[in-house]
């Protein structure tokens, strides 16, 4: 198969372990308390919305220590199904860090940490920074309907009813992120949600 016919990854990105499949849900890892990773530009006022329809099931910069790992991972959001205990990251993807002015997120890049992440019995929700700029209450009905058809639960999905679907969008190669930098679209998209 040639390079140019794989199929590329889009977003939202989902990742369900397989005991969570076989609605087990129980975190293997709990979460050890608040990160202190610097906050996307986006995710304050995400935050907003997914509080707004999760409540106090959302909680912001959690951190997960994988067995054998020395650091820990911080996730941009952990929401707790109140009924299950079903725990699932919720990343805000960015294709170019606002730290280091350098792509990230990139096709491949965060595979090992989702994995560190399922291993966990965490699902793994992403969304790029541009959906849950423009879109933040389609990414949390996309939420929503992903807590309803791993645990049964419809409370949060009827809230979003009204709603539409989130707009896929093709994740990014570390050279289509450079080139993205180099077009300033990351500011294009943060400034309209300021307008």
């Amino acid at each position: 198969m040639s390079k140019s016919s794989k199929p590329v990854p889009s977003f939202p990105q989902v990742f369900v372990p397989q005991l969570v499949r076989d609605k087990k849900f129980a975190p293997v890892i709990v979460p050890s308390g608040t990160g202190d990773a610097p906050v996307g530009a986006s995710e304050k006022l995400f935050e907003n919305v997914l509080k707004h329809y999760f409540g106090d099931a959302v909680f912001p910069q959690q951190k997960m220590l994988p067995p054998g790992h020395d650091l820990h991972y911080t996730a941009d959001f952990l929401i707790v199904e109140p009924t299950t205990g079903l725990h699932l990251d919720v990343e805000v993807d960015e294709p170019i860090s606002f730290a280091t002015l350098k792509p990230t997120h990139c096709i491949g890049q965060d595979d090992y940490r989702n994995v560190c992440f399922v291993n966990a019995n965490w699902v793994v929700v992403r969304f790029a920074e541009e959906q849950v700029s423009s879109q933040p209450e389609r990414c949390a009905r996309f939420i929503a309907g992903a807590i309803a058809q791993l645990t049964g639960n419809e409370t949060y999905r009827q809230k979003l009813l009204h709603v539409e679907k989130v707009t896929p969008m093709r994740q990014w190669s570390a050279r289509q992120a450079s080139r993205l930098k180099k077009k300033d679209y990351r500011q294009a998209y943060l400034a309209q949600r300021k307008n």
